[in-house]
Protein backbone atom coordinates (compact mmCIF):
# COMPACT_ATOMS: atom_id res chain seq x y z
CA UNK A 1 0.00 0.00 0.00
CA UNK A 2 1.29 3.36 -0.74
CA UNK A 3 0.09 6.82 -0.72
CA UNK A 4 1.01 7.73 -4.46
CA UNK A 5 -0.86 5.75 -7.24
CA UNK A 6 1.76 6.74 -9.69
CA UNK A 7 5.34 7.91 -9.72
CA UNK A 8 4.49 11.55 -10.62
CA UNK A 9 2.63 12.03 -7.99
CA UNK A 10 5.35 11.11 -5.91
CA UNK A 11 7.86 13.07 -7.65
CA UNK A 12 5.24 16.40 -7.97
CA UNK A 13 5.11 16.02 -4.05
CA UNK A 14 9.46 15.42 -3.54
CA UNK A 15 9.52 18.94 -6.11
CA UNK A 16 6.93 20.58 -3.74
CA UNK A 17 9.00 20.09 -0.48
CA UNK A 18 12.16 20.91 -2.27
CA UNK A 19 10.55 24.10 -3.25
CA UNK A 20 9.55 24.81 0.47
CA UNK A 21 12.99 23.83 2.17
CA UNK A 22 15.07 25.72 -0.32
CA UNK A 23 12.48 28.86 0.51
CA UNK A 24 13.09 28.51 4.01
CA UNK A 25 16.83 28.32 3.50
CA UNK A 26 16.44 31.78 1.52
CA UNK A 27 14.30 33.68 3.92
CA UNK A 28 16.79 32.48 6.75
CA UNK A 29 19.54 34.08 4.68
CA UNK A 30 18.02 36.83 3.80
CA UNK A 31 17.14 38.20 7.34
CA UNK A 32 20.56 36.96 8.15
CA UNK A 33 21.89 39.61 5.67
CA UNK A 34 19.27 42.21 5.82
CA UNK A 35 18.39 42.06 9.78
CA UNK A 36 19.69 45.63 11.53
CA UNK A 37 23.40 44.53 13.24
CA UNK A 38 21.30 45.80 16.70
CA UNK A 39 19.50 43.90 19.19
CA UNK A 40 15.94 44.14 17.62
CA UNK A 41 17.25 42.82 14.60
CA UNK A 42 18.78 40.38 15.97
CA UNK A 43 16.17 39.35 17.69
CA UNK A 44 13.63 38.98 14.49
CA UNK A 45 17.04 36.62 13.17
CA UNK A 46 16.22 34.32 15.64
CA UNK A 47 12.89 34.19 15.19
CA UNK A 48 13.58 33.31 11.63
CA UNK A 49 15.55 30.67 12.42
CA UNK A 50 12.96 29.07 14.98
CA UNK A 51 10.11 29.49 12.73
CA UNK A 52 11.59 28.39 9.71
CA UNK A 53 14.32 25.47 11.11
CA UNK A 54 11.21 23.37 12.30
CA UNK A 55 9.81 23.87 8.97
CA UNK A 56 12.85 22.58 6.75
CA UNK A 57 13.31 19.34 9.06
CA UNK A 58 9.96 18.37 8.69
CA UNK A 59 9.28 19.32 4.98
CA UNK A 60 12.59 17.26 4.49
CA UNK A 61 11.36 14.33 6.29
CA UNK A 62 8.14 14.44 4.07
CA UNK A 63 9.94 14.73 0.83
CA UNK A 64 11.97 11.61 2.08
CA UNK A 65 8.75 9.80 3.05
CA UNK A 66 7.55 10.61 -0.45
CA UNK A 67 10.89 9.32 -2.14
CA UNK A 68 10.49 6.00 -0.12
CA UNK A 69 6.61 5.56 -0.80
CA UNK A 70 7.35 6.05 -4.42
CA UNK A 71 5.70 3.15 -6.66
CA UNK A 72 8.19 1.15 -8.16
CA UNK A 73 9.13 0.56 -12.30
CA UNK A 74 6.98 -2.10 -12.48
CA UNK A 75 3.89 -1.20 -11.02
CA UNK A 76 3.83 1.97 -13.10
CA UNK A 77 3.37 -0.17 -15.83
CA UNK A 78 -0.06 -1.85 -15.00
Amino acid sequence: MTVFQTRRQAFAFMGISIAVVVACIASIVVADVFMPKNAAGQEGVVTFYRCFTPMIVVWSLLGMGAYWAMPSRDNASQ
